[in-house]
């Protein structure tokens, strides 16, 4: 007799749906009905199963999530059929593990009632051992979208705010005022950046364990550092199953390294009934610690915990776990700390990839977490208003060294804390994922909610304190209780008299930019420099797609901007954005080809977003630069570097260049331009710096040199000279770095780009194969070429795309592709070019 086998129920089960007032007292009808069924993913959503079955079509596409708004009227039930031994009916514990179950979830076995669940964000488990039979045994599960139950007159309990919703922005059917007293993702009612897909699932693994005489049901690690030595304390969590007996054991702890050098520690113990805290110290001479990207490896050591019964085992799942030590510091700043260093975060927000979020898998979520890497983010922000993802999106930003803010999941709304049982509801989802997933090196700071602080300040007026005992009191208490070593802030933005304050905590940088009143302000990049905020965790521009995604989402509907399909498939804050934008900084929108629109619209957007984080990376003060947002989880014009289908958007490549480790920003301010170089390496580094005046036609370089040294971590001024009499409309103000092609040259302009005189560059490009995937082209310009910009195959991937030449400038760009790579399939453009065919 083993002390545990795991089972996992994981596949494909049966869906069908009912009326929603369908009695769940007559789910017996429903255990051995043989019709009417369709296959359904598990994890998955209904919707997948929809699909697949041709009832409805892609929801993402077209106007197809309008024809899926009748899914919220049924009930749905999910079914799995499975099979018990008869020796596994003599265990101790047979226990069922459903997680993700969205929402209002029924549950029955062999058409009995075995327990209700009103949450997605912790998994729902129950002993079967009373119900099971030896044989074949079926699993009902009922579930609905969730807000039916909920009278609108909860808001009258809670002031009489309501949710917000984007009714005022044009969309009365996203959004939903119930939301708040369902805990399930919030955006999956509609968001400005999502159509409204009322996500119904059972989105998370289920699994059967028959389990034995004990099992651990917890290891939480605490590392504390001794000099050059770090020990970790151990807590091991035994659940001994007799009600009265004592059991004698053995609790072994091993902790393997990159190189495969295992550090152990075990306890003979005696495990007394219920549960027993077995504390191990393991001691890590010359440990190795886990580091964001950009300051060296994130190491990870495998963590293994068994338990010995008279020489049986049972084991903890192994998990991968990085040594490190940070705080937050608020000492007249907003800083992480991490390993004695205080970093300046450079990132995004993540939302759930996909509006049915329980289809995300592994690759897309290890894709989208490498492209963040390859950008050189080394943060992004976990939205309040989504879910705690899946293993795999913590498993890869520990492995790619991304760090995580990470709120609890409360956006936008005041939320029914006076109800006891909402209460409960959180406090038992905020303590299982505290400790799920406090293992992960990557959670770097909780935070309470998103806006919510913000909005009993400014938005309700003080009408209401919905939500604040949540963030104030029972979130971090139930954080420092379960993960000690990570930091808690109240919410995003939240600090000062004024939450969304510059002068303390994060700021959400919205009002004075995207989202002013007068348009201007929305398209004007030099806005940015008037943001004085310690820490800025959100702030967006919209942009458009590119030509494949644009017509894949548009799903055969006509290119019309003002078309219907193009307008619901555009964010509810564009508000004819893109295109004052467009014709501000290149040409008249009316003008334009399909193809010339989304060109200009993603360099607007790449302008915007660069000179943004540059503006804060400037500011020595500032400590982090979040930008709203990172992924889609639909095709639209919005906020996104990296577009629903997981093709990079044009302004991927300026806020790659904008968070390259070592950056040179330059500033005017009157007739001074100040050059600052921003050295986000664990280094020193003394590289060369010219700078200057430089004409279009490289004709007139007034230029100066010398050599500049910029401490590890560190923002240093290393010029300031005059603007002189230069004419703006003829050339740039430059700082470059010769011959350091991973500093990218900083380019001021006077005036707008659609103001200066540029002529062809007169480019020319040459490519060499440097194996079968693998190319690189050399470009030069023999004038200022503008987003010079590369035509490839799909999939291939270069290192730098819509970038400037200066003039004489040679730039080396390598491109990867999953395929065998043609160099005569590579040709290089520019905006105020002819397109150019490489020369092999």
């Amino acid at each position: 007799m083993t002390l545990e086998q795991t089972c996992f129920l994981n596949g494909i089960w049966e869906l069908r749906d009912e009326i929603l007032t369908f009695p769940p007292e007559n789910a017996r009808l429903l255990t051995d009905r043989p019709d009417g069924w369709i296959p359904q993913p598990v994890p998955g959503d209904i919707h997948q199963g929809l699909i697949a079955a041709g009832r409805i079509q892609e929801p993402l596409l077209g106007m197809n999530s309008f024809r899926c708004a009748w899914t919220e009227q049924r009930s749905w039930w999910f079914r799995k059929t499975f099979e018990i031994a008869p020796e596994q009916l003599a265990a101790d514990r047979i226990e069922l593990e459903m997680g993700g179950l969205d929402s209002n979830a029924e549950i029955f076995l062999n058409g009995i009632h075995i327990g209700a669940h009103r949450s997605a964000f912790y998994p729902f488990v129950a002993d079967l051992k009373p119900w099971l039979r030896a044989g074949q045994n079926v699993l009902l599960v009922r579930l609905t979208a969730g807000v039916e139950e909920v009278s609108e007159s909860l808001a009258d309990s809670m002031g009489g705010i309501r949710a917000s919703t984007e009714a005022g922005n044009g969309r009365p059917e996203r959004g939903d005022i119930r939301r708040v007293a369902v805990r399930k993702p919030q955006y999956a009612f509609g968001w400005d950046w999502s159509p409204r897909v009322a996500t119904t699932a059972i989105a998370g693994d289920v699994l059967i364990r028959v389990m034995n005489r004990a099992c651990i049901r917890d290891v939480r690690l605490e590392p504390i550092q001794h000099g050059h030595e770090v020990l970790v304390k151990a807590t091991i969590t035994v659940d001994q199953f007799h009600f009265y007996k004592t059991i004698e054991g053995t609790v072994r702890l091993t902790m393997t390294d990159a190189d495969e050098q295992a550090f152990s520690a075990e306890k003979h113990v005696l495990l007394r009934s219920g549960y027993t805290y077995v504390d191990l110290q393991i001691p890590l001479e010359k440990a190795r610690l886990w580091w964001p990207n950009g300051l060296g490896e994130p190491h990870l050591y495998r963590v293994e915990a068994e338990l010995i019964i008279d020489d049986q085992k049972t084991a903890y799942p192994a998990f991968d776990y990085g040594i490190r030590f940070l705080h937050l510091d608020t000492d007249h700043t907003f800083a992480i700390v991490i390993n004695g260093k205080k970093v300046f975060c450079k990132g995004a927000n993540w939302i759930p990839a996909d509006a049915i979020y329980a289809r995300t898998d592994d690759e897309r979520y290890d894709t989208l977490i490498r492209e963040a890497r390859n950008a050189h983010f080394n943060m992004l922000r976990v939205w309040g208003g989504g879910w705690y993802e899946r293993e795999a999106f913590y498993r890869a930003c520990d492995r790619y060294g991304i760090m995580l803010w990470h709120d609890f999941m409360f956006a936008c709304a005041p939320y029914p804390d006076h109800l006891d049982w909402f209460r409960a509801l959180v406090e038992r989802e905020a303590d299982y994922q505290t400790r799920r997933l406090g293992k992960h090196a990557c959670i770097a700071l909780w935070s309470g909610c998103n806006e919510n602080n913000w909005g009993f300040c400014e938005w309700w007026h003080e009408q209401t304190q919905s939500g604040a005992y949540l963030y104030n009191y029972l979130l971090p208490a139930i954080a420092r209780r379960n993960t000690p070593e990570i930091p808690y802030w109240n919410g995003s933005p939240y600090g000062g008299d004024t939450p969304n304050s510059s002068e303390v905590g994060d700021r959400h940088h919205w009002g004075d930019c995207m989202m002013n009143p007068q348009m201007i302000k929305r398209i004007t990049p030099e806005e940015y420099d008037l943001c004085t905020s310690l820490f800025v965790s959100e702030f967006g521009y919209v942009g458009a797609c590119g030509r494949e995604t644009t017509l894949t989402y548009l799903d055969g509907a006509p290119p019309e901007r003002k078309g219907p399909v193009w307008q619901h498939h555009t964010n509810t804050f564009e508000k004819d954005t893109v295109e004052a934008g467009i014709a501000k900084h290149y040409a008249d929108p009316p003008s334009l080809t399909f193809d010339q629109y989304l060109l200009y619209s993603g360099l607007c957007q790449g302008l915007m977003y660069a000179y943004a984080l540059d503006s804060m990376r400037y500011r020595a003060n500032c400590h982090g630069s979040l930008f709203w947002m990172y992924e889609d989880c639909w095709g639209e014009v919005g906020w996104t570097i990296i577009d629903y289908y997981l093709r990079r958007k044009i302004s991927y490549y300026f806020v790659k260049r904008a968070f390259a480790p070592l950056r040179l920003i330059m500033r005017a301010q009157d007739d001074t331009i100040r050059v600052v170089l921003a050295n986000d390496t664990a280094h020193e580094i003394t590289i060369p710096v010219e700078y200057g005046y430089l004409s279009l036609d490289g004709r007139l370089a007034d230029l100066q040199a010398y050599q500049v040294t910029a401490p590890a971590l560190s923002r240093s001024e290393v010029a300031r000279f005059k603007k002189g009499e230069h004419d703006p409309t003829t050339g740039l103000w430059i700082a470059r770095a010769p011959g350091r092609e991973d500093v990218p040259t900083a380019i001021l302009r006077a005036v707008d780009h659609r103001q200066l005189q540029v002529g062809d560059p007169k480019l020319q490009a040459t490519v060499k194969r440097l194996n079968a995937h693998t190319c690189e082209i050399e470009v030069t310009a023999h004038a200022y070429a503008h987003a010079v910009y590369l035509t490839l195959p799909e999939d291939a991937l270069p290192t730098d795309n819509y970038f400037d030449l200066l003039p004489g400038e040679k730039r080396r760009i390598q491109i990867r592709s999953p395929h065998r790579l043609d160099p005569q399939t590579i040709a290089v453009s520019c905006v105020n070019a002819p397109q150019v065919p490489s020369a092999g």
